[in-house]
């Protein structure tokens, strides 16, 4: 049985749109990562990538589109990516991406790394450690409404939460002073990645692995 991502996976049509001898010059690479982009009327909107080369990329989105719009795109553990929309599927996107040289040369070498990790279990692919987290966080979801909900895990680059509310997938919330993604319902509440802010460190991440390390 196919998955969701394999229904709205647009290898050969974001291929078609391409011509001459650039066409399949770089791979393509079948990643999950939850995002965020930007219109031309400078508000943001949630989306998740289907999959990636170094010169286009397939995303889902809820939002309706148009061909030839111009988006700048965050995308967990890939950054800011800029593009145009060359297709459209039924709840999904197909997108160029335009940079520098240095930009793409270095989305050329990310690429390959994230899809390494993708293919190991859930549990062995984090980019960064995961500790139990024995303490709660004020929520703000998407709505303005606030809780505080206790933390299941949490590292560096996410969390798992523990609440009632299930805001939607690619939506965001605030987890105490941070910005994060939605990218998973669970049995006891969400999991969220953090939009990166530089290099802070989240205070609840200091403060598990304080508690982890003394135990």
């Amino acid at each position: 049985m196919s998955t969701s991502a394999d229904q709205y996976r647009p290898m050969n049509g974001v291929d078609a749109q391409f011509t001459g001898q650039d066409q399949r010059r770089h791979p393509r690479y079948a990643l999950s990562l939850p995002g965020r982009f930007m219109r031309q009327d400078k508000l943001d909107y949630p989306c998740r990538l289907i999959d990636i080369s170094v010169e286009s990329a397939a995303m889902t989105t809820p939002v309706p589109l148009r061909v030839g719009e111009k988006l700048i795109v965050y995308l967990t553990h890939l950054g800011g990516l800029e593009g145009s929309v060359v297709r459209l599927f039924p709840g999904s996107f197909a997108m160029t991406i335009s940079g520098t040289q240095r930009k793409l040369d270095k989305l050329a070498m990310q690429l390959p790394r994230l899809a390494a990790l993708a293919e190991t279990p859930e549990d062995e692919a984090r980019l960064y450690p995961r500790v139990s987290a024995d303490e709660a966080a004020l929520i703000i979801l998407p709505d303005g409404n606030t809780m505080v909900c206790p933390l299941h895990d949490i590292s560096l680059s996410g969390a798992a939460i523990v609440m009632p509310a299930r805001p939607p997938l690619g939506s965001q919330i605030m987890v105490d002073k941070r910005r994060a993604v939605v990218v998973r319902h669970h049995e006891r509440g969400i999991a969220v990645d953090f939009v990166s802010e530089g290099d802070s460190v989240p205070a609840a991440f200091s403060t598990a692995l304080r508690h982890q390390s003394s135990t």
